[in-house]
């Protein structure tokens, strides 16, 4: 028997474990000691336990077909399934899918709108879990989707972006217009450079802060509401 890499994973509490493993040509995830059914693939990077540790998930392949399996249960079968998230409070779930050539987001069991594709990192959650976002391409366009509303179209969305304010309330992300980058702050377009290196990073007082580069110099951007 082979375990996968990766595995095992704990709990944030540390009470549970889970783990994948290899019997013959199969594959199976364990979670508390008890083995669960055999598959012929298991998603890379899972399973993964919600942060308050009730609920386990991961992403497995039967045939041709991938699909995700939340506390023992099967979801629909898609062509792929990439990026598995827990919400903070472990009360929701999302996870990005593809169908033929197109992706989409599932949230809370619910497929989105389809999309060329889905920009990695992404879906993300506020910090109180009622908010989700995530960058989506179409037509060569890339774009943020913020509680299922497209924003505007850009030639690029950086990856680790977009991010939610401690509050929930405001959303931030790095765009590329042509061959400059900008940071987009609740809808508003900040200046544009060379590149985005580090950030954007919202701080506890409600400001934002990231690292911007203009030929060879960096700079620290600080910006308050």
């Amino acid at each position: 028997m082979a375990l996968w890499r990766g595995t095992p994973v704990f709990s944030p509490d540390g009470e549970r474990v889970a783990y994948a493993a290899q019997k013959g040509d199969e594959w199976f995830v364990v979670v508390d000691g008890q083995p669960g059914p055999e598959y012929k693939a298991i998603a890379k990077g899972t399973p993964l336990f919600s942060p308050d540790g009730m609920h386990v998930a991961y992403g497995a392949g039967k045939g041709d077909k991938q699909f995700v399996v939340v506390d023992g249960k099967a979801g629909p079968e898609y062509d792929g399934v990439a990026a598995l998230v827990f919400s903070p409070d472990g009360e929701r779930f999302a996870y990005g899918a593809q169908k033929g050539d197109k992706w989409f987001v599932v949230l809370d069991g619910q497929p989105g709108p389809e999309y060329d594709g889905i920009l990695e990192g992404t879906p993300v959650f506020s910090p109180d879990g009622r908010r989700v976002a995530y960058g989506a391409g179409k037509g060569g366009k890339w774009f943020v989707v913020v509680d299922g509303q497209p924003g505007p179209e850009y030639d690029g969305i950086l990856a680790g972006t977009p991010v939610f304010s401690p509050d929930g309330k405001r959303v931030a992300y790095a765009a590329g217009k042509g061959d400059k980058w900008c940071v987009v702050v609740d809808g508003q377009l900040g200046p544009e450079y060379d590149g985005i290196a580090v950030g954007p990073v919202f701080l506890k007082d409600g400001g934002l802060e990231y690292i911007s580069t203009k030929g060879d110099m960096l700079y620290r951007v600080n910006h308050r509401p």
